[in-house]
């Protein structure tokens, strides 16, 4: 076991959805908290008046910006949630996706060797998996991506692999599957139910009937950490879920409930069908109880609660807004 308590982590992509509840986790083991950041995703105020987190905006495309805060910060481990991961988008920007999906993690791989840092976790993504034999995964199934954003993912999701092989670099591979929860960057499925329903009883989605393995995103961020503090051998991938799955229909109909919208209905909207979508992703986590002993700690209805209350608390928005209307996919 690796303890990270009273050492200086380098947060990639801090400034996003998961990175900043990462971020936020990981004051609790006294850690010296770099977030690295462009802002391509994330925003500053993700990260605002956190005490003990020192926020350096940066692009992982140019190797020197991530060699510069690595040493000038002395970071000894690396999170690594950069990422472009909203999938219609990837349809739009296939190069966009390849170069923050896959050179920046290869920059972020060398800076590590180059800057003498004990571990890296990346966060890789169930859509590697694509289109299985079986609803429930394990790390075992064969990867058969179906869309240009997993395919990014996949070959980032390898490349730590062979890097590890080839160079002995120390990092270790998580593949999350969906999670929810405040400060979200993107119109995935439950923001885009929630900004919905705040303006209307009326639904428009996609294939509301998927069904998907949803934590909150908290939870999530603890069984990063503790992957990168266990004894997963580097070059390894660990699930990273909560062995539950979820349909958008079951979503729609409790976001309703809490956010007390009546009459609630819900139409299909063609354009908002994947062109080649996944009818169940549902993770088989054995492997992430074994190395960490992780157990969610909020309950799916909880989290949808606690993600309401922070939408209603800040001005019923979400950072997306200014950027994406209307153009909800299940992620």
């Amino acid at each position: 076991m690796i303890d990270i308590s009273n050492s200086t982590v380098m947060v990639a992509g801090g400034a996003g959805f998961v990175g900043s509840a990462i971020v936020r986790e990981l004051l609790n083991y006294n850690c010296r908290v770099i977030c690295f950041d462009n802002y391509l995703h994330g925003v500053p105020e993700n990260v605002a008046n956190l005490n003990g987190v020192t926020v350096i905006q940066g692009d992982a495309l140019n190797q020197m910006d991530i060699v510069k805060c690595m040493l000038d910060n002395k970071v000894e481990f690396v999170l690594n949630c950069i990422g472009d991961t909203y999938v219609p988008s990837a349809y739009l920007w296939p190069k966009r996706f390849f170069d923050v999906n896959v050179t920046a993690c290869l920059n972020l791989l060398e800076a590590c060797n180059i800057c003498g840092v004990k571990r890296m976790l990346y966060v890789s993504s169930t859509e590697v998996y694509g289109v299985a034999d079986v609803a429930i995964l394990d790390e075992n199934i064969c990867l058969s991506p179906v869309n240009t954003y997993a395919v990014s993912k996949l070959a980032a999701d390898r490349l730590c692999y062979t890097h590890n092989l080839e160079h002995h670099t120390p990092v270790v591979i998580a593949r999350i599957f969906n999670c929810y929860g405040p400060r979200e960057t993107e119109p995935y499925i439950v923001p885009e139910i929630i900004y919905q329903l705040n303006r209307s009883n009326t639904l428009l989605l996609g294939n509301y009937k998927a069904e998907r393995d949803f934590t909150f995103v908290h939870d999530t961020a603890r069984a990063l950490i503790m992957v990168l503090q266990s004894d997963v051998k580097n070059g390894d991938a660990v699930n990273v879920g909560s062995n539950n799955s979820y349909s958008v229909e079951w979503l729609a109909e409790n976001i309703a409930k809490i956010m007390k919208v009546k009459n609630l209905r819900i139409e299909q909207d063609p354009k908002r069908l994947r062109r080649l979508d996944i009818d169940k992703f549902q993770c088989n986590n054995t492997k992430l109880l074994h190395y960490t002993g992780w157990k969610p700690k909020t309950s799916m209805m909880d989290g949808l609660e606690e993600t309401v209350s922070w939408f209603y608390k800040n001005n019923s928005r979400w950072s997306w807004e200014s950027f994406v209307s209307g153009n909800q996919m299940l992620k």
